[in-house]
């Protein structure tokens, strides 16, 4: 997720202190450079009416007994679930790990809408200042890998930008963000801490170095989400009734991809946490394992049940 975007004014960036979360002011920093305008038609139509992506994959389903839409799958790269896209990548433990700058995303996209998306990460390899992250790509095609990449940010060759829910974005081993990255249809830039509709949550690392993350959809399109079973309305991410409606729109005609990388450029709470270089990130080593999705497969081959 090249995001080269100001470091976060994070509405509350937390630090651990033996765990446990201490709430500290976060201050903007200086723009590398700005948020997109939102271009392309695929999604600058989701707010006025039927969107041209509507025939992708099935409606949204009823949520099940537990209050969740879909299936449960365990996306798996050794079963061919998984694009490695470039990198040093081993797939391993219902999950992937890097060595350096690397990215891997998945050939499925899915409508979590009542659902959601957890995972177990793991940053005690993972140098200073490098950004590492598992998100969604709400892209119309999920199973093309590297060559049809997209996210919030304005691409070079000119391709519309993909809506991009950022659930966990790290700095090294010191703080994290929670971002939804909607869309400006009306040419007004969006704010570079997230989007003029949006807001982004921020909070320090457990100081082990390993967490559980569970990020859920409701039905409205807020995203809610739990690190290590806590649950803190400052790390929720509820945008306004306008951008709701992009997120509802999005997952209902074609769903998100689930993408996650490494690398070293931009991280959340620059400044305020310890210095690195990019020399730092061929020997950085993170890990992703126990990937789990609720939700209905709405692009791409069906990834492994659990």
């Amino acid at each position: 997720m090249r995001c080269y975007a100001t470091a976060l004014a994070l509405a509350a960036v937390a630090t651990f202190t033996h765990g446990h979360p201490t709430q500290a002011a976060g201050t903007a920093g200086t723009a590398k450079s700005e948020r997109p305008t939102a271009r392309g038609t695929e999604f600058a139509t989701l707010l006025g009416g039927s969107s041209p992506d509507d025939s992708y994959g099935p409606p949204i389903g009823h949520p099940g007994p537990n209050g969740s839409n879909g299936t449960l799958y365990c996306p798996d790269g050794q079963r061919g679930d998984i694009n490695e896209e470039h990198g040093d990548v081993t797939f391993e433990n219902g999950g992937w790990t890097f060595r350096g700058d690397a990215r891997v995303s998945s050939k499925a996209s899915w409508n979590l809408l009542g659902g959601y998306i957890a995972f177990d990460m793991d940053v005690t390899g993972v140098a200073p200042e490098v950004n590492t992250n598992l998100y969604t790509s709400s892209t119309s095609q999920p199973n093309c890998g590297e060559r049809c990449y997209c996210d919030i940010q304005k691409s070079p060759s000119g391709k519309p930008s993909c809506m991009e829910m950022d659930f966990v974005e790290n700095n090294g081993r010191c703080a994290m963000a929670t971002t939804i990255h909607t869309f400006a249809t009306d040419g007004t830039p969006n704010n570079p801490n997230c989007d003029r509709w949006g807001c982004s949550s921020g909070l320090g690392l457990p100081s082990n170095g390993k967490f559980h993350v569970h990020a859920a959809l409701d039905l409205d399109g807020t995203l809610l989400l739990t690190l290590d079973g806590q649950v803190n309305n400052n790390w929720n991410v509820a945008p306004s009734q306008q951008s709701n409606t992009v997120v509802v729109k999005t997952m209902g005609s074609i769903g998100a991809a689930i993408v996650s990388s490494q690398w070293f450029g931009w991280a959340p709470a620059e400044g305020q946490c310890p210095s690195g270089d990019k020399s730092g990130l061929a020997a950085s080593v993170f890990r992703v394992s126990n990937v789990r999705v609720q939700g209905t497969v709405m692009q791409g081959p069906e990834p492994s049940k659990c």
